[in-house]
């Protein structure tokens, strides 16, 4: 067993006031953080064939989605907080399955919506405070689209040399 690390103390005071001190903006963005986190480690733990860190990790990102699903107001909410209940419900459903399935690529794809989320969230609370605009966020969302299509259109051309040769 690895030695403890002396800094350990201090490394959770600081986490704690960070999540203690943090506005409900910051708050959001720390429960996806640690969501992903979570997915991650239950990939390795798949990779490693290790059971029930697997079953730890996929519960513990559950949980964070069942309560992001608890932040929504549905009664006043428009179609777009109904849409987002729902999209955190599937990924909740695919974690389960995941989990029972050992399946990677569902973890992979509940990161990325997590991932995408998270990214909204960012730019909205950088609009609110001034930091960018709703025009800076439209022009770096179109460039990163363009790579998409770009990295998507190279895969599917080496895909079709590889399938000639």
């Amino acid at each position: 067993m690895p030695p403890a690390n002396p800094y350990t103390k201090y490394i959770k005071q600081y986490q704690t006031s960070n999540i203690t001190t943090a506005t409900p903006e910051k708050l959001m963005i720390l429960l996806f953080d640690g969501a992903i986190q979570f997915l991650v480690k239950a990939k390795n733990a798949i990779a490693e064939n290790n059971l029930k860190e697997r079953a730890i990790n996929i519960d513990g990102a559950r949980k964070i989605i069942r309560e992001l699903m608890r932040t929504i107001d549905l009664e006043n909410g428009n179609d777009v907080s109904k849409q987002l209940f729902k999209l955190y419900n599937r990924m909740a459903m695919k974690l389960i399955k995941a989990n029972v399935q050992r399946n990677s690529g569902l973890i992979d794809e509940v990161i990325e919506d997590l991932t995408n989320i998270r990214w909204g969230f960012q730019k909205a609370i950088e609009i609110q405070s001034g930091v960018t605009t709703v025009e800076e966020v439209m022009k770096e969302q179109a460039a990163q689209d363009a790579a998409q299509t770009q990295s998507t259109t190279s895969e599917t051309n080496i895909g079709d040399v590889q399938n000639a040769e």
